[in-house]
């Protein structure tokens, strides 16, 4: 029987064996690649430099002055309420802790009015939230521009130019600690020391002018001085 039969070919005998043929896969077609959109790719900035804090700018004194007035004549009598129960409570032991408290209220006030145009209650000036802050932030600041001025009277000036606007950034930004609002001070005072010293002797002049007809005068000046300080320290903040 030939060795090509069907019989060796049972028994895995050939003469010319068939190549043995293997099934190749064929590639698939390559799937299109998700691209991300456009915002998802875009580069955001670096999140240090957003972080920082913008520098402050400076402040005209005439034109804080001029604000201050603005101002008075809008809110004459609880203007000058407050100026009243300010000097009637400072005869009052332990109460009269409460004129700092008073005092940063009144700057709260000046920003709501220069915001919104909201008018001065006298309910304002009794906001008791963050009171500590409120009472022993101008005190401390007070206490260490006295030991300034005992010590060669220069460091008190600097002491009084950079801590300037402390109750100013208390009355805009209630909820900073007194030691955080000094610091907030004294970033704003940077670069203005000469216009804060300068502002401050002008203002002290106004004030003292208010006193010499019989004090009544001190009615419409020393309001103004303290709104004339707030419209400074407003001015100077990034806009």
């Amino acid at each position: 029987e030939p060795v090509s039969s069907n019989t060796f070919a049972s028994l895995g005998i050939q003469l010319n064996p068939q190549p043995t043929t293997f099934a190749v896969p064929k590639p698939s077609a390559p799937s299109p690649q998700k691209q991300m959109p456009a915002q998802q790719v875009k580069s955001t900035p670096d999140s240090n430099q957003n972080s920082s804090p913008s520098a402050p700018g400076t402040f005209q004194i005439g034109q804080a002055i001029g604000e201050a007035f603005s101002f008075y004549k809008s809110n004459i009598l609880p203007s000058i309420a407050w100026l009243i129960l300010v000097i009637i409570m400072g005869w009052i032991p332990v109460v009269n802790l409460i004129i700092p408290l008073m005092g940063v209220n009144f700057y709260t006030c000046v920003r709501n009015f220069r915001a919104t145009g909201q008018k001065m209650s006298l309910g304002e000036l009794f906001d008791f939230s963050r009171a500590l802050d409120k009472i022993i932030g101008p005190i401390v600041v007070g206490i260490f521009i006295a030991i300034g001025y005992f010590c060669l009277v220069i460091p008190g000036i600097i002491l009084t130019c950079m801590w300037a606007f402390t109750p100013c950034i208390q009355g805009d930004q209630p909820e900073l600690s007194f030691f955080n609002a000094m610091k907030e001070s004294q970033r704003y005072a940077k670069g203005n020391y000469i216009k804060i010293f300068l502002l401050v002797i002008i203002l002290a002049i106004i004030a003292f002018l208010g006193f010499i007809l019989l004090g009544i005068g001190a009615l419409v000046t020393v309001p103004v001085a303290h709104v004339a300080l707030y419209c400074a320290y407003d001015q100077c903040k990034p806009k």
